[in-house]
């Protein structure tokens, strides 16, 4: 493609704009842990490489400048080919990019505009789902997810998924990484010593074991995918409402894709795989782990053999996550014309507080 450099720019300038109006849906420790995965990816700087912290805070600087300069402004339609193109119409982009290249469009949390512009390896189908593999990314904007999914089209970002396990490497030197943590990297061969001694030496390592985990992310997207309890109506309600409420209900439907016939934690068990569930368990965070306190024994069990009451957990885990939707479509009902503080008081008086949460 002759125009490579000029699709990066205008992609990168999407990535710029959205960033600009939407870097407020991060907590503050939120934002600074992306801004510090973004200059790494920026700079091409390796996962063990130490960052300058002076160089760092210089080019946060000029992020916040350029942010204000792009303040208000709108999302560019994508000239190709001498065509005007949508900058979420997937397909009529890709009709211009070479067979090894892919371009992504979507929405993340908090409604943000997510795109990125990366280099595909294989892809494959699984259970009706088209799996891109995506190796390499040129352009990305401050939201990053291992997996994205688009219709019937699952995004497998393989190098977002091995940042991702070279973070969780990075709380484990650090001294924050739950025990589950090292039982995961354990279970693949590599012990404390080597994890917090000479990160360099495992990069092979952290590519085979995000390909081998690869399966787990995906079957999250299929679960997301095919679930079908939470309803939609609900779905966009809360999502264009407060944060409070749209990671109320990301949290439920999350629980809800994982506990799915098609869905990750579903697929764990399927495989038995203690390194997958380590994982699973470490990661758990929010409400989807306040819903589901049961799969901490359930994972001590898993250890000594005992898988059933890993399925006994994630059937109560969905049970409950299931209910929880039937009390927010009612709450929701009621909210008609009571606005949006009526709907989060009623929210935390009949559903957290019954479950003991505070949240």
């Amino acid at each position: 493609m002759h125009d490579l450099e000029k699709l990066k720019e205008q992609v990168r300038y999407n990535c710029e704009i959205s960033n600009a109006q939407f870097w407020g849906v991060y907590s503050i420790c939120g934002l600074l842990m992306r801004l510090r995965s973004q200059y790494r990816f920026e700079h091409s700087l390796k996962p063990w490489q130490k960052i300058d912290t002076a160089k760092l805070m210089e080019w946060v600087g000029e992020k916040e400048k350029l942010w204000q300069s792009l303040k208000g402004k709108l999302l560019e339609p994508l000239r190709l080919g001498g065509e005007v193109i949508d900058p979420f119409d997937v397909e009529s982009v890709e009709r211009y990019l070479p067979p090894n290249m892919c371009y992504g469009a979507g929405y993340a949390t908090g409604m943000k505009p997510s795109f990125f512009l990366g280099e595909l390896g294989d892809s494959y189908t699984e259970r009706g789902f088209f799996v891109r593999v995506v190796e390499r990314e040129f352009v990305r904007d401050l939201f990053v997810s291992p997996a994205m999914l688009r219709g019937d089209t699952i995004y497998l970002r393989l190098q977002v998924f091995e940042e991702y396990l070279w973070e969780k490497i990075e709380e484990l030197r650090l001294g924050k990484g739950r025990q589950a943590l090292w039982d995961a990297f354990e279970y693949y061969g590599l012990h404390r010593e080597e994890l917090i001694q000479d990160p360099s030496r495992l990069e092979e390592d952290i590519k085979r074991i995000a390909r081998k985990e690869s399966y787990a992310v995906v079957a999250h997207e299929m679960g997301e995918a095919l679930e079908s309890g939470f309803p939609e109506e609900l779905w966009q309600s809360f999502v264009h409402s407060s944060q409070f409420l749209e990671r109320l209900a990301r949290g439920i439907r999350d629980l809800l894709a994982d506990t799915h016939a098609e869905g990750m934690l579903s697929a764990i068990i399927k495989r038995r795989s203690l390194a997958s569930l380590a994982f699973y368990v470490a990661a758990l965070d929010g409400f989807r782990k306040e819903l589901f306190p049961e799969i901490f024994e359930a994972y001590a069990e898993a250890k000594q053999g005992d898988w059933g009451s890993v399925e006994s957990a994630a059937k109560l885990a969905r049970d409950r996550a299931l209910e929880c939707v039937r009390t927010l479509v009612e709450i929701n009902r009621r909210s008609r014309g009571r606005g949006e503080a009526w709907l989060r008081r009623e929210v935390r008086r009949e559903l957290l507080q019954p479950l003991g949460i505070n949240l």
